[in-house]
């Protein structure tokens, strides 16, 4: 009963709330300190630098936008990485997050520190040394804001919008003054032109798109919120596309305004260039009144607000390492007082505090290499995943995949060795980030994998196994069994297919314990279990085994047990339909299919007890890996049973027929020397003709795939409305795709 309740938030955002969200987490420092400097490197093109750094965010803004939707209880890049590609690559976007999170509050720490300094020497006229005033405050107030997480005071979301209602206001003042006095000047166009909009050339563009790139990082908020937006799957995408373009504009018009309102005896982007991250107070009163004033106000609650949010977020990061086993137990450890992971704050606050005495420029870009190292395997975890799991629920999908996210990944690797190439703190900071993932390789190798095997062990405990007699070892087969009744089908389904490879069968029960029960309490179930699988394992007549788990979760330890075993195929029963709509086949089945590194055959049989001969056998079929996997097994069961086969293909029209016999070429390969038919059906609706179709067979197997033709098996409607429309056996088959494969297939 507990298991049927869940705890979910009330969807109360709107598509403006969100959107005025992702904009709050944009505009940030970036803007305010690094316009000048960029405008230096790229001449006046900085327009079109932001204008393309636009365009390549909004590509990742859109995976994030399908990933939050499809893996909604994930978290993040971390643990996306980690869930859908392993632990080793989970390690690394984890990394590169922290220490990404950790340097960009650094940026807003430095930030910080040139715009107090600002005050004190030359507004306030004091004779200190500008640039020992400038790192002592940043250190200063980075010290406070991570004292302020120590003790768990948290910015509430009325001063949080106040904050990002201010920094717009000014924002929007500067633009409106600076264009009006822009427009004034007679030869205005000249500041664009002198000598040449692009002095620098496309490198230039490049360079201070990767120096500026981290402007433009924030808009996971969005997706972060979406379990509380209403109609996700409409407002989520729409919102990340009108924050991003909304804030590309107020960038382009701050860039545009600084450049052509202002009067220099140098053209005014060198003038912008030399003036650096002071650029835009030292301007300010050339283009509105008290204009210095309010940039410095703007600057620094725009940098204290962004400080705040990213010490809770690299140390957040940090903090979900740790309870992974994938850094030192230590970092997820809670204040008993305060409640908040102290040592995650004060190991993020050591990297933040050793970056913020660095040179603005070079802390800009050690954080853009790190976001872009995120954003990189944010996007290949889309391609992954689409490959791989063609039948998660997807809310919203991202178009053209893998050739949209591919182009994100290109960009952003390009815009990278710009960064590293043309800055002047490039190669120092390449040099920094290499050895940073270096370490942390030696950290994952050392500590992190041991751990790792540590933790499932304790998070399922084995308390019986009997392995098969067997030597060497064949193809191996994993079936999870519960109920006797499904459990003596599932043996025998998977009987017969290693029977027909010369393999073996492992049975898996796991006993599963409420969460605040110990697991050596389950002892006392062990003889009840071990009797079970003895009897099951009796019934076969090739080598088998049986294992025993204990457990809090069953997805967990049935994960648990394929890292041990490294079967070849995981065969699972499944009841027909799920209660959840979280969830596509299930709490049990989803995880499995989106973690195990095996085939995995998912069987709903038909009812009644026994087994019953398999006579016919459909295959609707549009290709793909998948469905090639259903082939192999129909092959076994077809050669056991003697059973026909018929491949289905169904198309929209008769112009699908071409299509129809690539679909069939490809998945008859497996079937070279069996009684094959094919069967083309022009039918608007796939699941009515496949549901009546299936009537006249045995058994139907369904491969997911990615093509028109089973988009509502994609949205998770498909295998439960073909089972309900039939009696017979069905069975889905995922294949595990590994990255060379995807790779060599693009």
């Amino acid at each position: 009963m507990q298991d049927s309740i869940r705890v979910s938030l009330s969807r109360e955002l709107t598509l403006f709330d969100i959107t005025v969200l992702g904009i709050a987490g944009m505009i940030g420092a970036g803007i305010f300190a690094l316009t000048g400097i960029a405008a230096g490197i790229a001449g006046p093109a900085i327009l079109v630098a932001f204008l393309l750094n636009g365009v390549v965010a909004t590509l990742t803004g859109l995976a994030y936008a399908e990933l939050g939707s499809s893996l909604p209880e994930a978290g993040g890049g971390y643990l996306w990485v980690r869930e859908a590609m392993g632990d080793f690559f989970g390690f690394l976007a984890g990394w590169s997050s922290w220490a990404a999170h950790s340097i960009a509050c650094s940026l807003y720490a430095v930030t910080f520190g040139a715009f107090f300094s600002e005050v004190v020497v030359q507004m306030l006229g004091l004779h200190v040394p500008q640039a020992l005033v400038s790192k002592a405050s940043a250190i200063a107030i980075v010290s406070a804001l991570a004292y302020v997480n120590f003790r768990g005071v948290k910015e509430s979301g009325r001063m949080g919008g106040i904050v990002t209602l201010l920094k717009i206001a000014i924002l929007l003042l500067f633009v409106v003054f600076g264009i009006y006095r822009t427009l004034s000047k007679p030869d205005w166009i000249s500041a664009f032109t002198t000598p040449s909009f692009m002095p620098n050339g496309m490198s230039g563009v490049l360079a201070a798109m990767g120096l500026t790139y981290i402007a433009f990082e924030g808009y996971e908020i969005i997706v972060q919120s979406g379990e509380e937006v209403k109609n996700p799957e409409r407002n989520i995408p729409r919102a990340i596309l009108i924050s991003l373009w909304v804030v590309v504009i107020i960038y382009v018009l701050v860039a545009f305004s600084a450049l052509g309102a202002i009067e220099s005896d140098v053209p005014s982007w060198m003038y912008l260039g030399r003036l650096a991250e002071f650029s835009m107070i030292r301007i300010a009163d050339q283009i509105m009144p008290f204009g210095s004033i309010l940039i410095v106000l703007g600057g620094l609650i725009s940098t204290v607000s962004a400080m705040n949010a990213t010490i809770y977020s690299s140390s957040r990061v940090a903090f979900a390492m740790g309870r992974d086993r994938l850094l030192p137990a230590v970092l997820s450890k809670v204040h008993e007082r305060n409640r908040t992971p102290h040592y995650s704050v004060f190991f993020s606050y050591l990297i933040i505090a050793v970056m913020a005495v660095a040179p603005i420029e070079a802390v800009a870009t050690a954080a853009d290499i790190m976001f872009l190292l995120l954003f990189i395997q944010v996007n290949l975890v889309l391609i992954v995943l689409r490959y791989r799991r063609p039948d998660v629920r997807r809310a919203f999908r991202v178009p053209l995949v893998p050739y949209v996210p591919l182009a994100a990944v290109l960009l952003q690797a390009v815009i990278g060795y710009y960064l590293v190439t043309e800055l002047k703190h490039g190669s120092l900071v390449l040099t920094a980030t290499a050895f940073w993932i270096v370490f942390g390789y030696v950290i994952y190798v050392s500590y992190s994998r041991k751990e790792r095997i540590q933790k499932l062990k304790e998070e399922a405990k084995t308390i019986y196994e009997e392995k098969p007699i067997r030597e060497p070892e064949g193809f191996k087969i994993l079936v999870p069994v519960a109920n006797p009744v499904v459990a003596e089908k599932l043996a025998k389904f998977a009987e017969i297919i290693a029977k027909e490879r010369d393999g073996e069968v492992v049975l898996l029960n796991v006993v599963i314990l409420p969460e605040q029960t110990p697991l050596s309490a389950a002892t006392r179930y062990a003889e009840t279990a071990k009797e079970f699988l003895k009897n099951v394992i009796k019934s076969l007549d090739i080598p088998a085994g049986g294992i025993v788990k204990i457990g809090h979760r069953n997805a967990e330890a049935i994960l648990n047990a394929i890292e041990e075993v490294k079967p070849d195929l995981v065969v699972l029963g499944w009841r027909g339909r799920t209660f959840r709509k979280d969830f596509v086949l299930g709490s049990t089945i989803d995880p499995i299919l989106l973690r195990a590194k095996c085939d995995v055959a998912v069987v709903r049989f038909e009812p009644g007890e026994g087994w019953k001969k398999i006579e016919s056998i459909l295959i609707p079929t549009a290709g793909g890996p998948h469905a090639v996997l259903a082939a192999e097994i129909a092959r076994d069961l077809s050669k056991h049973e003697n059973a026909r086969i018929t491949l289905m293909y169904v198309g929209k029209n008769e112009k699908d027929r071409n299509r129809a016999e690539k679909a069939f070429e490809e998945t008859s390969k497996p079937l070279e020397g069996l009684d094959v038919s094919r069967k083309f059906v022009v039918s608007s609706n796939a699941i009515n003709a496949i549901a009546r179709e299936a009537g006249n067979y045995s058994l139907v197997m369904l491969g997911a795939s990615s093509r028109p033709f089973l988009k509502n098996f994609l949205l998770g409607v498909f295998p439960e409305k073909v089972v309900s429309r039939t009696s017979k056996t069905v069975v889905m088959t995922r294949k595990w795709v590994r990255l060379v494969d995807i790779i060599k297939k693009k």
